[in-house]
């Protein structure tokens, strides 16, 4: 049976697109990890260094520029110009005000937890910033600070430790791009079946 991993590591010059495009994926709230991403990136640069400069970037490029989507999408619902779109579907209005109270209660440092806490809390804190109207400037320098603080921690951890966590973690960056490709497809999918049955309304 052919190394898979060895074989993606022919193509890893292109990791940084692939990175990018699956952090775009997190921020719409598909499957993909944004942490598992950063770990990926970091392991591979830890294999060739020059890779660093590139998957830092496109990391904090995807990371920040999803936050700034998803926050500028509760803006949209507050004012009431998506209601009953994609992203309305996935926050409750419960899971809303607990968000709301953790960042009146922690300001900044909501920010910080945040970017630690998987699994969906990320995207459902920074709509819930947009939905309760946080004004443009704060959340730009919180998100940021945060942001800069979380992936350059976990990626510089993982860089230097980067031996340890090689093996279990190559199988996980296997998983992971075939849940971007994979990702990718559906929304294709989705997004040609939406196309076509407007189509067919309109007509």
């Amino acid at each position: 049976m052919p190394d898979i991993f060895a074989l993606l590591s022919q193509y890893v010059h292109f990791f940084p697109l692939v990175a990018l495009a699956g952090l775009i994926l997190a921020g719409l709230n598909l499957p993909v990890s944004e942490d598992l991403i950063i770990i990926t990136a970091a392991l591979l640069s830890h294999e060739q260094p020059s890779l660093i400069p590139y998957n830092l970037v496109a990391i904090h490029i995807g990371v920040i520029g999803t936050d700034f989507f998803v926050y500028w999408v509760g803006t949209r619902v507050r004012k009431g110009t998506s209601k009953k779109k994609f992203f309305t579907r996935l926050f409750s209005e419960k899971a809303l005000d607990k968000m709301h109270h953790f960042l009146n209660k922690l300001g900044i440092f909501a920010f910080i937890i945040a970017r630690f806490i998987p699994f969906g809390f990320r995207n459902t804190f920074f709509f819930s910033t947009g939905f309760f109207n946080l004004r443009f400037k704060i959340f730009t320098i919180y998100d940021i600070t945060a942001a800069l603080i979380s992936i350059n921690t976990l990626f510089f951890l993982t860089y230097m430790f980067g031996d340890a966590a090689k093996r279990p973690i190559k199988i996980a960056g296997i998983i992971l791009f075939f849940v971007v490709i994979s990702a990718a497809i559906s929304m294709i999918v989705r997004l040609i079946v939406t196309w076509r049955k407007n189509k067919r309304k309109a007509s």
